[in-house]
């Protein structure tokens, strides 16, 4: 990712942003040169996203110019758009439009463009606003919404509503964008999250949300040789142990995986016929290991973290442990 500028605070609660252009020029330089070493990656497998990172910390001049990279290198384009009420209200209060009305505008959006979270729409009840354009604009231009439930929904937050995006023909996708990386988990919290937020059971069906973490991003990623299983697709096998306790006893195999087992019953993983999961277990690496150098990191980034809090405060103020330790 690459940007033109960065939110910061002074005092906890207003969002303010610091421009550096030169900056989003050096990034998206990077970018290209990383895209282009994904590329020559002898599995055949890698490539990247042009992907400016949100849409109220880049110009438009750093826009214009990843959209006609992304274009020149039938590459994605990526952006995090709509994903905050202060976000809709700063493009508001600079263009006198919505992201996705600026972004429309720019040329930014269309079927190779994908749209990181699209929640705070012009219809979004916590926006009271008057417009109605922007489910239109998505659809219309054949844009993609990453959806990611799970980091949201834990902050009270959710799209207005799964349902009613694929009713309206957007093409959407599911990703994780917190820990953990389930995406099981991620396609449980998306249905069940949509039919909370309409109030419905027949808000969304099971079959829209495994699609959506399937076909949905293979769509976005223009990308017809996965997310199926056919003949002449990579061999993208996950292969789910159905005598599981928490599979039975089984009717419906993918309900029970989604909205019982999880995780828990997958058994192999394949990636284009290589095995990379077996029996439950990574063969890429050493969990335990992983674990530990990962508790490491978490001390390293405790220690830093007064300097990048605005008020200077210690992790344990910012995040108060949900009971004190004793000892």
């Amino acid at each position: 990712m690459f940007r033109s500028g960065r939110w910061f605070t002074t005092n906890g609660h207003e969002v303010r942003y610091e421009w550096n252009a030169a900056a989003g020029e050096k990034g998206i330089n990077d970018a290209f040169r990383t895209i282009e070493r994904a590329r020559q990656h002898p599995s055949g497998r890698l490539d990247g996203v042009v992907c400016p990172a949100q849409v109220d910390t880049c110009t438009p001049e750093l826009i214009r110019a990843a959209v006609a990279a992304a274009h020149e290198r039938r590459a994605a384009f990526q952006i995090h758009a709509a994903q905050s009420v202060v976000e809709f209200q700063e493009m508001m209060r600079r263009h006198g439009q919505t992201p996705f009305e600026w972004l429309h505008g720019l040329g930014a959006l269309g079927p190779n463009a994908i749209i990181g979270h699209g929640i705070f729409l012009d219809h979004h009840d916590w926006l009271h606003w008057h417009g109605r354009h922007d489910m239109d604009i998505l659809a219309e231009t054949g844009t993609t919404v990453a959806h990611c439930p799970t980091v949201f929904s834990r902050r009270g937050i959710t799209l207005q509503d799964f349902g009613a995006y694929r009713t309206a023909c957007i093409n959407l996708g599911i990703g994780t964008d917190t820990c953990p990386h389930n995406f099981i988990e991620e396609m449980r919290t998306a249905a069940i999250v949509a039919r909370i937020t309409r109030g419905a059971v027949d808000a969304v069906r099971t079959t829209d949300i495994f699609n959506a973490a399937t076909i949905g991003g293979t769509k976005a990623l223009g990308r017809d040789d996965i997310g199926r299983v056919a003949p002449g697709m990579k061999a993208d096998l996950v292969l789910v142990d159905v005598t599981h306790p928490a599979m039975r006893p089984v009717y419906d195999p993918v309900r029970s995986m989604i909205y019982s087992a999880g995780e828990r019953a997958i058994r192999d993983v394949f990636v284009d016929g290589r095995q990379v999961v077996r029996q439950g277990r990574a063969l890429a690496f050493d969990y335990a290991d992983a674990a530990l150098r990962l508790e490491e990191a978490q001390k390293r980034a405790i220690e830093k973290v007064p300097q990048f809090d605005w008020a200077h405060r210690s992790v344990g103020e910012i995040m108060p442990p949900t009971f004190e330790i004793a000892g």
